[in-house]
């Protein structure tokens, strides 16, 4: 698991169900692409990715969560 979190002012409550989608942003001027890759990222790796509002202070917690899957070594041919 990876967290992020920042300082600024959060994001709106009823934007936090959006703001992985492509072309969502808060931003005046912006793109509303960079988390939608940072989904597409995650969901290649299996991934999962949330944002919260912190609780009791500014700001927003990105939640990373890696599958644990069973390894498994790599077959290589000569």
């Amino acid at each position: 698991m990876v967290e992020v979190s920042d300082t600024g002012s959060g994001i709106p409550q009823d934007m936090l169900g959006k703001v992985f989608d492509p072309f969502v942003t808060t931003k005046p001027g912006g793109s509303g692409l960079g988390l939608a890759i940072c989904r597409g990222i995650a969901d290649a790796h299996r991934a999962t990715i949330r944002a919260e509002n912190n609780v009791n202070r500014h700001g927003t917690t990105a939640t990373i969560e890696f599958a644990i899957t069973e390894e498994t070594p790599a077959t290589v041919k000569t």
